[in-house]
């Protein structure tokens, strides 16, 4: 992934370079314009959009991770520079968000530096006579593939306050639409790029880092993000036919779980001049700067589950802030941090086979097919060391099954917890831990620059 930064540092400017008056186009190639990609792009030019993409598909990780994954209380973030990391975000000091909440940009702004990437990757590759049509459809499979992951953070975000989707112009984007609508176009976006994907040949003609390299593996990765966008919109039966052509992998057992379970495309970082991965934290050392498993997660897991395995003891350095309290004021300590990432550079899966057995389980469970979604679930719980499922089977029971299980298997991958808990309507203190005595947050409340732009 080093070569992303060297590629993407040229591509930047691209992006926002909008002229005030019509003037002949002068293509600098030591300060590159959209015009030098837009009118015949090169395959090495399409390359280096390509990697800038891969590139911008990372950034909205380590907010999803950390804000929301504080919101559904999956995590504390001790931050000894700036106390709102745990007073805002836990909504101690503060009972509602505000316009720019804090630390909030990575869930909004950065993944539509993503979208915008993605469309001018279209143009470019439409544009090009360098190219065949087969080829091309790959380089758009691929881009409204990321488009429509990237979409889903702001939605995920602003929920009910609805997120703009028609932004090619950025002197003239479309109104911010409701949760719904965007979500719909997100799905429409991801079908595209599925019938893209299809008609893209056996080959691409550029190279990714994600690990699905051709456009039959890309569009695998794309039902399952399908698959993902389908039950946030309550569409189950949309769900299964989604993960029928996804790399979703249900012969799964305790022997094979760690390599099966982990099936799906990856977020690669390295060294300078590329970015470490922003989860890594060096075991066990001390400092007042970390990532600390919500003590809930550990309390409330079934004995036997290999799942905890994902975090270690701090048992050295247990970390101490005067910001994270309980309701009498006691310190909270950070007993446990993530043990999942050894290096600085190990790669993150951005979507996992595991989600989807558990969308599988889901999916089943609403078309009242008990006994499919009772053999999800299993294979989720036997993999991990515990016993065949034993409660209710109406719909209530086994959905509370199933978020428990993607509590344990989804944790800290992108605040699926709190996303999970407002779309089932069970985001409330039964099932959010509030012993620091904060708030409990529906969503973000809408940019300024989003407030400002409609008030024109």
């Amino acid at each position: 992934m080093n070569r992303f930064v060297y590629k993407t540092i040229a591509v930047i400017g691209l992006f926002f370079i909008i002229s005030a008056c019509e003037v002949e186009e002068v293509v600098d190639p030591n300060n590159p314009s959209l015009g030098s990609v837009l009118s015949n792009a090169t395959t090495p030019q399409l390359q280096t959009l390509i990697t800038g993409l891969e590139a911008r598909n990372r950034t909205f990780f380590d907010n999803a991770v950390q804000m929301f994954g504080v919101f559904g209380r999956e995590v504390f973030f001790y931050n000894a520079s700036d106390p709102r990391f745990a007073r805002e975000w836990l909504g101690v000091t503060i009972k509602e968000t505000y316009p720019d909440f804090f630390g909030s940009g990575n869930t909004y702004v950065a993944p539509f530096g993503a979208v915008k990437q993605a469309n001018v990757l279209i143009d470019a590759a439409n544009a090009s006579t360098n190219i065949t049509d087969e080829q091309k459809r790959g380089y758009a499979g691929f881009a409204k593939t990321i488009k429509g992951f990237q979409l889903l953070w702001p939605l995920m975000q602003q929920y009910q306050n609805g997120i703009r989707i028609d932004v090619n112009d950025p002197l003239k984007p479309g109104p911010i639409v409701p949760y719904n609508d965007a979500l719909a176009f997100i799905r429409k976006t991801l079908d595209e790029g599925f019938a893209d994907l299809q008609a893209a040949g056996a080959t691409f003609n550029f190279r990714l880092t994600m690990g699905f390299a051709t456009p039959a593996q890309m569009a695998r990765v794309n039902r399952a993000i399908a698959a993902r966008a389908a039950i946030y919109a309550a569409d189950g039966p949309g769900a299964l036919t989604a993960l029928q052509a996804s790399f979703m992998d249900l012969d799964v057992t305790a022997a094979n779980a760690a390599t099966k379970m982990n099936i799906g495309p990856v977020l690669t970082f390295g060294e300078a001049p590329d970015i470490n991965n922003p989860l890594f934290y060096p075991f066990d050392v001390a400092t007042q700067t970390i990532l600390i498993c919500h003590p809930d997660w550990i309390e409330d897991a079934t004995p036997g589950d290999l799942r905890l395995g994902k975090v270690v003891r701090r048992v050295n350095n247990r970390v101490i802030s005067s910001d994270i309290r309980d309701r009498s004021q006691n310190p909270i300590p950070g007993e446990y941090q993530d043990a999942r990432w050894r290096t600085n550079t190990t790669a993150v899966p951005f979507i996992r086979n595991e989600e989807l057995i558990l969308i599988y389980a889901e999916a089943q469970a609403r078309a009242n097919n008990t006994a499919e979604a009772t053999r999800g679930i299993n294979i989720v719980r036997n993999a991990w060391g515990l016993p065949n499922y034993a409660g209710a089977t109406t719909l209530d029971a086994l959905i509370d099954e199933v978020l428990a299980q993607r509590r344990y298997s989804l944790w800290a991958e992108g605040g699926h917890r709190w996303i999970d808990l407002r779309r089932t309507g069970r985001l409330n203190a039964t099932n959010v831990d509030l012993r620091d005595g904060g708030t409990i947050y529906t969503q973000v409340s809408k940019r300024q620059s989003e407030i400002n732009w409609d008030a024109r």
